[in-house]
């Protein structure tokens, strides 16, 4: 379908792939939400911030001194049910029209906190972007959650004053309640003694007085607690009143508000002496304001392997019904559960569309008009504000929105993020973001079975700025998403391996030394110590995890082939990379002037070096200088060629081939990285420090 002039979503072709870059590359037609970047990757590309440094090194909140107290995660008053049946059978048309009915049915139910799935949630916040930072991809809480939970995204902002002498009459009546129960033997003001007053007299603004417990109890809850908030009677007098309030946004705000907080106090626990006292004093201390359960259910909706078996419900309950008084299951380690990709569920509210009354996907993609000076569906209008990058304003805090960074969750394809500018100098300059009218403008609808996909840029930029950082402990770690596998014709061989021999998941690298650089191959083999390293393959995942193959060596003395696979135990994918040190970095930069920059695993396919391109780039950064190399290399090409036929045939003159030749069969391309290093500077091998070693002695 071609683009409409003036649509509101960016719509053009790429070279699309999967996130988890296992299918193959397809130039299509592709619907992005904007902002997005869509040149390469340069020095001006937004890197992802990472808060992993200080993580604990174990997932075990259970003995963290961190005290959190959940006071937004409320339950209903046992007369609460009573009160909102006499109340839905008087107001429930107007609750429709203002976009609370789903909201206020929804507090009937209870969900059970998970305190170890919601502090794992919270360890992957990332406050800088307002997003969950997973191995695997980004995703958050967004304004479809919020939607889908019953909350209205379209209207007036929180902090509207009351502009009519209505409004401000049934606001000062609710006043004049709280007067009398301060004159009652309670003598304070409380949601229990506000439930009982209103039930057992008769008043006017029971409806108000109904919306301002629901909004103090249930949506923004605040000291005092158990209180009823005065900041709150405007916003349900004119709830009431049928004034449409943007709850929406205000509330998503609390939940980004909070999880910045929890996140912060998550990270200071590293600055804590010890875990193991058992001391008040050493604990850290949090109270949690706003209603956190939608933070798990969201994690239910997507998480399969954390979710309990929902309910079934009918249509027309609300969402929160499925999750109503379930058993939460029990995962033993909800860090490695949230790490796992494959997973995650991107548009549960789109393949659930028979039993959700949120029905903004069809079965058909479709693009719709959107104006201001038009009528149009109030549906329509609250998805085109979800997908806008804009400011949230809530009560007291305002929260930046990232839609853009999470296209997926909307059945959008996913482009490098755009930078946004804030707009959060004050609340009202940020509700004008937040509330910009569209003009003739078209919106496109993905059909709900349709399955997003990520540019080939994006890929390679998560790769780059996320997975090949650190992992969830804070420790460096190697890609944990394998680049894409891209299917098709192959080569007869990969020019980085003998004709006929398979890539293996080691490749050697040595301590740097200026004295070999005038060696033979084999002094080199049998001069130093070598190291192993376990390096992931891009390509099919499967060949990643493959065992370690054995390693043959020549012996210079006796000329006789060995197998150290006897004298070595290597375990698989255990081998980490640790980060370069300050010394080292300035010594990189220094001895790599003339180097090249390796070529990035997604634009040069798997990453494997074109015959053109032999001796001057590859994916372990390797460059060549000197014709002398170029011809050993030639040499030994010829020799393993010669040799490919006894290989296989495992004849037994293999033993008596000559032993320089032969040793260079199974050690030469792995180490052919070590030998082009060594060419190009001495103080390449410093870089591979803390890792495991291997030697090999005459």
């Amino acid at each position: 379908m071609e683009k409409p002039e003036g649509s509101i979503v960016e719509t053009r072709k790429e070279l699309m792939v999967s996130l988890s870059g296992d299918a193959q590359p397809t130039l299509r037609t592709a619907h992005f939400i904007k902002p997005s970047i869509t040149s390469s990757i340069d020095e001006k590309t937004p890197k992802h911030p990472s808060h992993y440094n200080s993580l604990p090194s174990k997932f075990e909140p259970k003995k963290w001194p961190l005290r959190i107290t959940f006071h937004g995660w409320r339950y209903p008053q046992r007369k609460w049910k009573e009160w909102v049946d006499k109340m839905a059978a008087l107001h429930e048309t107007t609750w429709r029209k203002v976009g609370i009915y789903q909201a206020v049915m929804s507090s009937l139910y209870q969900i059970g906190r998970n305190d170890d799935l919601l502090l794992g949630l919270a360890e992957k916040w990332c406050f800088e972007t307002n997003t969950f930072i997973f191995p695997w991809g980004e995703a958050t809480i967004t304004l479809e959650d919020i939607l889908v939970a019953g909350y209205a995204v379209l209207g007036s902002p929180v902090f509207s004053p009351p502009e009519t002498e209505e409004l401000k009459e049934a606001e000062q009546k609710l006043m004049e309640i709280r007067k009398q129960l301060r004159r009652s033997k309670a003598k304070k003001v409380n949601q229990h003694s506000w439930i009982k007053y209103l039930m057992e007299n008769n008043s006017e603004v029971e409806h108000e007085a109904f919306l301002s417990l629901w909004l103090s109890r249930f949506v923004f809850p605040s000291l005092p607690f158990m209180g009823i908030s005065i900041h709150l009677y405007p916003i349900a007098v004119c709830l009431a009143r049928g004034i449409k309030i943007a709850l929406g946004p205000a509330l998503l705000a609390s939940i980004y508000r909070d999880l910045r907080l929890l996140k912060k106090k998550i990270l200071a626990l590293s600055n804590l002496e010890s875990f193991e006292d058992d001391n008040d004093d050493q604990k850290l201390e949090l109270t949690i304001w706003s209603p956190f359960h939608i933070v798990q259910v969201w994690a239910w909706e997507r998480f399969p392997k954390l979710q309990p078996k929902p309910n079934l419900t009918d249509f027309e309950v609300p969402r929160l019904a499925r999750w109503h008084n379930v058993n939460s299951s029990t995962v033993r380690n909800v860090r490695l559960a949230l790490d796992s990709d494959g997973s995650f569920k991107w548009r549960p509210y789109a393949t659930a569309v028979e039993s959700l009354c949120y029905k903004i996907y069809g079965d058909e993609e479709k693009w719709v008009l959107v104006d201001v000076d038009v009528d149009v569906d109030e549906e329509l209008k609250s998805f085109t504000r979800c997908l806008r990058a804009c400011e949230l304003v809530g009560i007291g805090c305002v929260e930046q929105y990232s839609p853009h960074r999470v296209a997926m969750q909307f059945g959008m394809d996913q482009d490098l993020p755009g930078p946004v500018k804030r707009r959060n100098e004050t609340q009202e300059l940020s509700w004008k973001c937040f509330d910009k009218q569209i003009k003739n403008a078209m919106l496109y609808i993905p059909s709900r079975h349709r399955k997003p996909d990520v540019t080939l840029r994006y890929l390679e930029w998560w790769k780059q700025s996320v997975v090949g950082g650190k992992d969830g402990n804070g420790n460096p770690k190697s890609s944990e998403i394998s680049a894409p596998n891209f299917k098709g014709k192959k080569s007869d061989h990969d020019p980085l391996y003998p004709p006929g021999f398979p890539p293996k998941c080691q490749h050697i690298e040595v301590l740097d030394s200026d004295e070999e650089d005038n060696l033979t191959l084999k002094e080199l083999f049998t001069h130093k110590k070598l190291k192993i390293v376990d390096h992931r393959m891009y390509g099919d995942r499967k060949s990643s995890l493959a065992t370690t193959h054995s390693l043959l060596y020549s012996s210079a003395e006796n000329n006789d082939v060995t197998n150290v696979d006897a004298e070595m135990k290597l375990k698989e994918n255990s081998f980490q990379k640790e980060p370069r040190t300050g010394k080292e970095s300035t010594t990189t930069e220094n001895t790599s002037k003339n180097k090249l920059d390796s070529p990035s695993p997604v634009s040069h396919g798997a990453g494997f070096l074109k015959d053109d391109e032999r001796g001057s780039r590859s994916r372990f950064d390797i460059h060549t200088d000197g014709l002398e190399l170029e011809a050993r290399i030639d040499k030994l090409r010829k020799e393993i060629d010669g040799l490919k036929a006894a290989k296989f045939s495992q004849k037994k003159s293999m033993v008596m081939a000559d032993t320089a030749a032969w040793g260079c069969v199974e050690m030469s391309w792995s180490c052919l990285g070590w030998v082009l290093e060594q060419r190009g500077g001495g103080d390449q091998g410093k870089e591979a420090g803390g890792l495991c070693s291997l030697s090999f002695t005459q």
